[in-house]
């Protein structure tokens, strides 16, 4: 009975998200990926992630793919690594 008693006596802790080291305020960051993360990523084919680099300026291709990306992000092409870059 007493043991009964002091169990619900003790304050409710309900499921908290906010609390979680994974959810400290600080923003996410993205790695560089492949042209076909990115394409899978954007919901398009890798070819046309190729063409829309090719047949326009870095500035229009991040614009294009910022506003395919669900988070907003817009995507740089690196020659040297030849892996798509995150531009927040």
């Amino acid at each position: 009975m007493q043991l009964q008693s002091n169990i619900n006596n003790q304050p409710r802790r309900g499921k908290s998200y906010y609390g979680n080291s994974y959810n400290q305020g600080q923003p996410v960051k993205f790695q560089p990926i492949t042209e076909e993360s990115l394409a899978s990523r954007l919901g398009v084919t890798p070819e046309t992630i190729r063409k829309e680099r090719e047949s326009q300026p870095a500035p229009l291709f991040f614009a294009w793919s910022k506003r395919k990306d669900t988070s907003g992000i817009g995507w740089e092409f690196n020659q040297k690594t030849g892996l798509y870059h995150p531009i927040t």
